[in-house]
This record gives C-alpha cells, structure tokens and sequence, in this order.
C-alpha cells in the first residue's frame, strides 16, 4: 500500500500518484499505473473542478494505463487532459502557472516497472538535478542494467533521488521466487486438476482487477484456453490480452472476482457459479496469488503451499525483493533514497535506516582536476598547509608575499626597514611592547593619511627638540621682515592670505613643521585688518593669529601713499616705504633695525604681558 503523499523534495510543482490535499495545486499529474492505492484524489470533486477551469493541467501516462483509465466511466472528464507517452523516449515537458506565467521544463522519460500492464517508472531531468520514481516495480537481479536511458553512454547516470517502491525491503522478505519459477508451478498444479474430467476446475483468486495478465496469457496458452473474467471493457483495446480471456463461464481456468459484499465468503465458491451449465456440479480448487503470507513464515517452504482440503497459495509478487531492490539500488547509487511503501510490521524511520547503507557516500573525496600550472607531487611528509588552497597548485615561490611587522617608531616615508623580498631578521628584532604597522601596500588612502600624520608629528618633535636645543642662537630680524615690495592689487587685497607668494619656510629657511596644508582655495582664511592707532600689543597678538591662518605667506611692503615701487631696496639701507605686511600703520623713517639685546628684551616683556612705550623723537610706538 502506498503512503507516498504525491510530491518530491526536487520538483515540487508535479505531483504523482496523488491527487488530493496539497497535490490540488500542482501544475501537471502523473500516473504511474491504475491501481486503486496509486489513485487517491483522481475522481474527487475538487480535482474536477480545477480541471474545467484550467488550460494547462495534465495527466501524464502511458498508453496502456490510459485506456484502463478511461474505461472506467468514473474517470470520463479526464478525457480531454490526458497525454499518453511514449515509452522510453525522453519527453520535454513544461509546467506553466497559470497565475504568473512562469514556466519550469523538465524532460520526462518513461522507463518500464514490470509490476502490472501499463506500470513505469518516471524519470525526471531537470534543473534540479536527476530524480527516479519508481512507483510499483518488479525488476529481476541485473534488469537495471539492460534499460538504455539509465545510461548515459557507457556509463549509469548520476541520479540525485529515487523514490522507492519499498514494499518488501524487509530480510524477512530476502528471497522472492521470480515469477517463472512461480508460472512453472502454478501450470503444474493445474495440469494435474484439469486433466481429471471436464468437470475440474481451477479458480484463480485474484486480488487485484488486473495485473495477473501475465498469468492469463501463460496459462492460456499452454492449455489453449481462455480464462474466464467478469468484464472486457478493461482489455479492449489491449488486443495482447483481449484473445486470451472471456466472459463466457464455459471453461476450465476462471480469474473472476466476488462482488464487494461477498468477499468474504468461503474461498472454494466459484463467484460465477458452483456447477456446469447442465446442473453438474463443479470440483473446484483455488489457487491464491500472494507474496505477504510466505513472508510471515517461519520455515523454509515450496512456492505453491496447500492451506486446505480445496485452496492453495502460490507465491507470486508484483514487487521487487530485498534482494533485487539492493541489486537495483547498488547499481543506481543514488545520493538519497525516500521510501514510498512501508512494509507490515516496520515504521518509516526504520525503512529509511535500513536505507542509508545504500546511499551513496558524498563526503568521500572525490577527485578534482586542477588545469592549471604543475601540480606538487605527493610527498611522503606531513604538510602543515591546507592543499585546497590556490599557492598549492604551483611550484615555487609563494604568491603573495610575506608580511612583515615592524616597530612604529622605525617606519620612515622614505625607506622601508626590511625589503619584501628579504627574510624578517628575527634574531636583531627586540621584543618590545607596542604599536606595530604591517609594511604591506595598501589601497586605503585613510591609511596612507593616518601614516602621513604620524610621521608629520614625529619629524616635528624631531625638529622642536633641535629647536629647543638651538635656543641660545638670538632670532634674526630677516627671517620676520622682507624687503618685497607688493602691488596695487596685491595692496587691494589686505585680508588674504596669498597662494602665490613663497611660503615662509622657504624664504627663511625656519625648521618650523608645516603641519597643514596651504590651500586658500579650499580653506579660506580671512584676517583681521589692524587700524593705525592700536597699540604695539595688539598689533603683536593679531600678527601670531595672522601668521596662524597664513601657514607663513611672505611678508610685503606697502607704500605710505599707496604708489608702487618697481625696485627693491637691500635690507641694511631700509627706505621710507619699508613696513611688514601684517602691520597698517605709518612708514617710520627714523626706524632701525633692532640688536639681538633689544630683541631678547622685547620678546621677554612681550611674554610678561608687559606693555611697550617706546619713545623716538617725537613718535612714540
């Protein structure tokens, strides 16, 4: 009995072999042969009920299960959505949702199951891989081997899935005769009844409404006779099995069935009749087709066993056994294998249990090609190294290269402490606690900044030690004052700091670090004009903040009336016009340039915050 719920885990838009609950939404149906447990669904209300309002859905079967189909009245409305294939021939098939139009192709091939007329398997190739419903079969030991679109060339192809007809994949059901063996005995049963009188007869009690066809045909013609059923609309378009039964009782072998409400009733009563057509009464045996009852016993018995003084059992199986189902699945070796049968007396998880010895194995490694570059050879030492790795493909020196790590305070802008290419002296390397750099290239252009910085602010530690250092030396008035001579336009521009005059460091040669970049463009930088009456402390203080926002832009000289001077003058003869860009007072004729005493004085009180009266002649500062 099938407990198959209709959908695989790969091509879930499809359904088989079910027909109600969740399988109402699929997209397409397949049917792999009419038994009534492989039929669920397919008369219900709902599913015929889609099917009138649906342009696309089909029913996918064989030619043989088509007819059985629709010989039954009951299955009339699938008239119009049957597609019967061919067998064995690969079938492009697309299933459309009619909601949103998308469409998934699958190629379906029809393979032969052997369980009853009209049974296959479907094998499904898709996008998801390889999949094999087998439905109900019966293949012998090395069947597998002889179907040809198994195949791909010599070789079996890779199947992802088989969902498998496990009705006897039990040990208890090791060893089934094959049914040769089981026709040889049943024929000789009955030559030895009906060889008696005319008046013997041999019933066949036949569960199924079909699927002993093979017996019927055998029987037949060994004994050149027709087996009497119950009905041909079944057979009548199956001309192979139509001239070997009929429906006239007249006849030694009979394979009809008891109506449903005598189905139990003695097994030795003939269902069309106890007696001949003139009263002569009947000497009847049955004979029972089964496969479950020889599984459940305990010795070791013959195919056809005597169960009464009239009835007979001969074993007889429309489904593979333990055996063959191993032999079938050791051929395939499929990745994963679902059960669509449980056997009597076990539970699903042990089924599947039992099946995953059978399973092939995929975490074993497998081989895998490396195209290109030369391929290490094996080596007999241990590798600490993962060999899946890109460098292992190659010989010779390692792809990238090695990184090295260094002390902060040895990295320079200019030379790296170790080339790349050269091994990290370890043994010269003191073991410091620290910040380290990786001495790497790099594409982060926030880390080339934040390198830049640090060595900006080293190298100026650097040089305010050695200013510190040099601090006895007096400043000179040069490297404040310069003798250049601005222009008209460059005096109608008092507020800005000029991007084209040299900057300060360079006209003075200061080691003062220019810790910021001189971009007046992107940072402007307004200053404050001084009037002429401020005070000599003012004017000092604006110049610091001036020469802060300026970054040390070249000092100018301005004439008092404004004229300008096409000539500069040397700075130990000063002329009248001489006067520091930062300052807008009056030119101080009298002026002369301060001693280094003076100076020191000066920048000493300056410091105390002390204020300065300085007194020339008339003028006072």
């Amino acid at each position: 009995m099938s407990s198959f719920a209709g959908r695989m885990k790969e091509y879930p838009n499809m359904s088989l072999d079910r027909f109600d609950r969740e399988n109402l939404h699929a997209r397409a149906y397949f049917l792999s042969h009419c038994h009534k447990d492989h039929m669920k669904g397919l008369k219900g209300p709902l599913l015929k009920r889609k099917l009138k309002f649906s342009l696309t859905v089909k029913l996918y079967c064989s030619f043989v299960t088509k007819e059985l189909l629709l010989s039954n009245p009951k299955y009339a409305f699938w008239e119009d959505h049957i597609v019967a294939l061919e067998l064995e021939s690969p079938t492009l098939i697309t299933l459309i949702d009619e909601a949103s139009g998308e469409r998934e192709e699958l190629v379906v091939t029809l393979l032969p199951a052997g369980h009853c007329p009209g049974s296959v398997m479907f094998l499904v190739e898709g996008a998801q891989g390889t999949v094999l419903y087998t439905g109900d079969f019966r293949l012998a030991k090395g069947d597998s081997s002889r179907i040809e679109l198994l195949h791909s060339g010599s070789r079996v192809k890779d199947i992802k899935s088989v969902y498998l007809d496990s009705t006897f994949y039990d040990p208890r059901f090791y060893q089934i005769p094959s049914r040769e063996t089981c026709l040889h005995a049943i024929r000789g049963l009955v030559q030895d009844w009906v060889s008696r009188s005319v008046y013997h007869t041999v019933w066949l009690n036949c569960k199924a409404a079909y699927g002993y066809e093979y017996l019927f045909t055998n029987l037949g013609n060994e004994f050149h006779t027709q087996i009497h059923v119950k009905s041909l609309d079944m057979f009548k378009k199956m001309p192979e099995i139509l001239s070997h039964v009929t429906t006239d009782r007249a006849t030694q072998i009979h394979a009809c069935r008891h109506p449903k409400e005598e189905e139990f009733v003695r097994g030795s009563r003939l269902p069309c009749g106890s007696s001949a057509s003139d009263g002569t009464p009947l000497n009847i045996i049955s004979i029972k087709p089964s496969t479950m009852w020889f599984g459940e016993r305990t010795q070791r018995t013959k195919v056809i066993v005597r169960t009464g003084a009239s009835s007979y059992r001969a074993c007889f199986s429309f489904h593979s056994s333990y055996s063959e189902i191993k032999d079938f699945l050791s051929y395939l070796q499929p990745i994963n294998i679902y059960p669509s049968v449980i056997p009597i007396g076990r539970t699903h998880a042990d089924v599947t249990e039992l099946l995953k010895s059978m399973c092939r194995d995929v975490s074993s490694p497998a081989v895998i090609y490396r195209p290109l570059g030369t391929l290490k050879r094996t080596r007999p030492e241990q590798h600490t190294h993962d060999v899946d790795r890109a460098d292992w493909l190659f010989e010779g020196a390692d792809l990238a290269p090695v990184r090295k790590r260094v002390m902060m305070q040895e990295a320079t802008p200019t030379t790296l402490p170790n080339p790349p290419d050269e091994p990290l002296p370890l043994t010269h390397t003191p073991l410091i606690t620290g910040d380290y750099m990786d001495c790497t290239e790099s594409n982060d252009d926030d880390d080339e900044e934040e390198r830049d910085l640090e060595e900006d602010e080293r190298g100026g530690e650097e040089r305010d030690e050695g200013s510190v250092s040099n601090s006895g030396t007096p400043p000179r008035w040069e490297e404040f004052f310069t003798t250049e001579i601005l222009t008209d336009s460059q005096t109608s521009q008092p507020n800005s700091c000029s991007h084209t005059s040299p900057s300060h460091s360079t006209l003075t040669g200061s080691q003062t670090p220019e810790l910021f970049v001189d971009d007046s463009a992107k940072l402007p930088s307004p200053s404050i004009p001084l009037s002429a009456g401020r005070g000599p402390s003012q004017a000092d203080s604006m110049l610091i903040q001036s020469e802060d926002r300026c970054q040390g832009d070249a000092l100018t000289n301005l004439d008092a009336g404004g004229e300008e001077s096409g000539s500069h003058t040397h700075q130990s003869e000063p002329t009248e016009s001489q006067v520091s860009s930062d300052f807008d007072i009056p030119s101080t004729p009298d002026s002369h340039t301060p001693g280094p005493d003076d100076l020191s004085d000066l920048y000493r009180r300056l410091a105390a915050g002390e204020e300065l009266v300085i007194s020339t002649g008339s003028q006072s500062l």
